[in-house]
């Protein structure tokens, strides 16, 4: 992968990337440290259990969360295959317009993908039986995570922890029996005495969208698990702030920055670092002969895309995943084109060529366009990863000492 693709996928706010960076590589290792340090103030013999189980909690939910829903969705397809269905066809074709549809795409691609359409024609034949397993691919792919992350994994961690405690404690009246009662209170007065305070359309719900509705059932699932009063308060904080930091909080500080850039330096930074380092691109507008379809409308869209395949505008969007071809140029009738999404890009595109043209020089302000960019994501990860790993964590344990009068974990204090 070079450069600019891994760019393109840590600055793509609506995928998983930048949170696997932020989860995997980044948070997860700066929470296991300061949950150490944190409840080694009052008590070591604390920290190494709520460390063990912070690492068992962060890094087996991350492997979960990142990687159940494609796991169980891939055997899903699987199934639904063996049906005699093709699964990549788009539910978001039910919804019928005069540009696309199910109806409309069968008659518009009869004779230019009839293997597609013969597809298309079953799914229409058996729409109630594919819409059933559409929805029990995303039942499937969505409870069976959350069950796993917000039940049972943090009872299994539970139930680890209080072995490990048991096992401590009966160690400390081995050396109970050989030390004698003063020695064994005095080395363990400290630890012993703690200060105490007292609608969603599942048919087209998107990744990011799966990924958000796991994070709620986790925080549902974690909350209820719970040991005590003050670990549920504790962990509701700490889940909602994870919510607001993994999904809003990227994309307004890339608003942010993105504005920030063209107020300050007359740059552009809206386009995808794949769009600004194409050089047929910036050829095509070097010379002015970038296509355009006549408007945004979808049938309009619709009309250009498959009309002019091998355009650079259509192979654009086709590199942003927004429209798939098939071998021989021929749209993919099985998918659904975001014409929205498509009308806001062509947008970015016609607003940077407007600000290239200003500045006089195509290549040099291109060029700087991507090296902003490049900083802003940069800059965008490491911000969100700072907040997730070093800021949220210290609220949460600022949040423990205000409710709890205490440094330790509010889970694992009392049963020591």
């Amino acid at each position: 992968m070079t450069i600019t693709n891994i760019l393109s996928a840590l600055g793509n706010n609506n995928s998983i990337y930048p949170l696997l960076v932020r989860d995997c590589g980044i948070e997860n290792v700066a929470k296991v440290a300061m949950t150490y340090k944190q409840n080694a103030k009052d008590s070591k013999f604390v920290a190494r259990q709520a460390t063990r189980e912070r690492i068992i909690d962060e890094y087996g939910t991350s492997a979960v969360w990142l990687g159940g829903i494609p796991l169980i969705e891939t055997l899903a397809d699987k199934f639904i295959a063996k049906k005699g269905f093709q699964p990549v066809i788009s539910t978001k074709l039910f919804n019928e317009t005069s540009a696309q549809g199910l109806n409309t795409n069968i008659k518009n691609f009869a004779s230019k993908a009839p293997k597609e359409v013969k597809e298309l024609q079953f799914v229409k034949n058996n729409l109630d039986s594919y819409k059933s397993l559409q929805v029990g691919k995303f039942v499937a792919s969505t409870a069976i995570p959350i069950m796993v992350m917000g039940m049972i994994l943090p009872k299994l961690n539970f139930k680890l922890t209080r072995k490990k405690i048991k096992e401590e404690k009966q160690k400390r009246m081995r050396t109970l029996n050989f030390v004698g009662m003063d020695k064994f209170i005095k080395s363990t007065k400290k630890d012993n005495q703690p200060t105490f305070t007292g609608k969603i359309d599942v048919l087209n719900i998107s990744q990011l969208q799966k990924m958000f509705l796991l994070d709620g059932g986790l925080s549902v699932g974690r909350v209820s698990t719970a040991r005590n009063k003050e670990e549920k308060c504790e962990m509701a904080f700490k889940m909602a702030g994870m919510c607001f930091l993994n999904y809003i909080a990227p994309k307004k500080i890339e608003k942010g920055l993105n504005g920030l850039t063209k107020k300050i330096f007359k740059i552009n930074t809206a386009l995808d670092p794949k769009i600004l380092n194409n050089k047929e691109f910036i050829k095509t507008i070097k010379e002015n002969k970038i296509e355009f379809p006549k408007d945004n409308s979808e049938a309009e869209i619709i009309r250009f895309l498959d009309s002019k395949p091998q355009a650079l505008l259509s192979q654009i969007t086709k590199e942003q995943g927004l429209v798939s071809y098939l071998k021989d140029d021929v749209r993919d009738p099985r998918k659904f084109v975001d014409t929205k999404k498509v009308g806001e890009l062509f947008d970015s595109i016609k607003e940077f060529i407007k600000d290239s043209n200003v500045s006089g020089n195509v290549e040099e302000f291109a060029k700087k366009a991507y090296k902003a960019k490049a900083f802003n994501i940069l800059t965008n990860v490491a911000l969100s990863s700072f907040l997730l790993a070093i800021v949220l964590p210290k609220l949460q344990f600022l949040f423990r000492k205000i409710t709890t009068g205490s440094n330790l974990d509010p889970g694992i204090k009392n049963q020591r």
